[in-house]
């Protein structure tokens, strides 16, 4: 096989090789990494991608940074991945020696790519999204998933040979995404399952992704465990849909979506409210009021309607936000009312799934100023100085005051005033105070300077 050129270049721009000790690479631009290395650290800036070319293995290896682009398979003994985005296409990551681990990462694996460990593994602030054919076989030991989302769209699969496999933190593994056609399942085919605390869970999103587990799986937060295995707690869940187990079929141990196992249990997805929500806030923007939130979990969502009060009882629909629809990644949602009310206007989310349920969120009330906004130019002024109102649907009470304090000139704007202009030329230079208030204690302020 021909070299590639590029990366011996690459490993003499930045190595620093201190005899036995880690030899580290600085990696700036695109660049093709050796098909062997033995205590290498890749440290890989944000726009430069480091492309694994050939098979080989790494022993001891650090990535930091940057991108991964897995053309050819590669084989950890072991490797740390900090900080990577790492896609790969039809190929592997084998995990084969002490434990690989993988902290801030977000890895696509796509057609019938794998990660195949056989050591343990540790996942922490990570999205891993197996798509196509992809699967992760955990054949080695323990692995330990923290603060982590594991998806498997597709036919994607992951399947857990050795153990434990430990859910913290709000990690998720997710069968299907929403698609009908998706066959993807999570099988834990002997080892034990734990899942630690509350915010964490399996997600099963159709008629045919499914869980499979001969044992009882393990919550910890409340010390109990759950069987899938018919009769104890049925397999029939959700049993009937094509590609099915019949209703009763005895011996399975089988849980079909739409379902989620948590540390309540396994329960339909019909039972669970479609949106998990955090972070809501409302707060004023200029002349707008912002509503921000995030969902941590989404499960056949189809969109947020946003409803405006002016008492709390009585809502109005304002605006609609689409949802993700099926998904274990925090994801960010905003809305801007560019038309809010005067005073108190309260706000709240009607969270619609694709059944038309609605839940809704809590109730966030905010105080819009009857003055959206003020700005005032020339600024440095000579003589004159034209305040701009915008939004101002009271009448507004103007002062300009010295450093002191002292109100040096009041004026008042009536409604819907746009514009008022002060004389200013007696002042000397320096630095002043202009105000605009509102009848409703709202004000804007903002500093002029007087030059001569």
């Amino acid at each position: 096989m021909k070299k590639n050129a590029t990366l011996f270049i690459l490993l003499t721009l930045a190595a620093v090789n201190n005899s036995f000790a880690q030899t580290t690479y600085t990696v700036n631009a695109n660049s093709n990494y050796p098909a062997n290395c033995t205590n290498c650290t890749f440290n890989i800036a944000a726009a430069a991608t480091l492309t694994i070319s050939q098979a080989g293995t790494c022993n001891n290896c650090t990535f930091n940074g940057g991108n991964i682009a897995v053309q050819n398979t590669i084989s950890c003994q072991p490797c740390s991945f900090n900080g990577n985005t790492i896609t790969m296409t039809n190929q592997a990551i084998n995990p084969n020696s002490n434990t690989t681990s993988f902290k801030n990462v977000v890895l696509t694996a796509n057609g019938n790519s794998s990660i195949k460990a056989n050591t343990p593994v540790t996942i922490t602030n990570s999205v891993f999204t197996f798509n196509g054919n992809s699967y992760f076989n955990n054949n080695g030991g323990q692995l330990d998933i923290s603060n982590s989302t594991l998806n498997f769209f597709g036919n994607a699969y992951f399947n857990a040979n050795a153990g434990p496999v430990n859910l913290k933190n709000a990690s998720k593994l997710v069968a299907g995404n929403g698609v009908l056609s998706s066959q993807a399942y999570i099988k834990i085919n002997g080892p034990a399952l734990n899942i630690y605390d509350n915010a964490s869970s399996i997600v099963l999103s159709n008629n045919n992704n499914s869980y499979y587990n001969w044992a009882s799986y393990n919550s910890l937060s409340n010390s109990k465990s759950y069987t899938t295995t018919y009769p104890s707690a049925a397999s029939t869940l959700n049993c009937g849909a094509a590609g099915q187990n019949a209703c009763g079929m005895w011996g399975a141990p089988t849980v079909y979506g739409p379902a989620a196992l948590n540390f309540a249990g396994a329960a339909s997805i019909s039972s669970i409210l479609p949106v998990e929500l955090t972070n809501f806030t409302v707060s004023n923007a200029d002349a707008r009021v912002v509503l921000e939130w995030s969902t941590q979990q989404e499960i056949n969502a189809s969109y947020f309607a946003i409803e405006r009060s002016a008492n709390s009882s009585a809502w109005e629909k304002i605006g609609t936000v689409a949802a993700k629809g099926n998904t274990a990644v925090v994801t960010r949602y905003t809305y801007s009312d560019g038309t809010p009310l005067n005073g108190v206007a309260y706000y709240r989310l009607a969270m619609v799934d694709l059944d038309g349920k609605i839940s809704y969120s809590a109730i966030k009330a905010v105080h819009a100023s009857l003055i959206k906004g003020i700005s005032f130019y020339p600024n440095p002024a000579i003589d004159n100085v034209n305040i701009s109102l915008t939004g101002n649907t009271a009448e507004v009470t103007i002062k300009l005051m010295n450093q002191s304090g002292q109100v040096l000139q009041e004026r008042k704007a009536g409604i819907n005033t746009t514009m008022v202009s002060l004389n200013v030329q007696q002042y000397p230079r320096g630095i002043y105070i202009l105000t605009a208030s509102a009848a409703d204690g709202t004000e804007q302020t903002g500093k002029l300077m007087i030059a001569r």
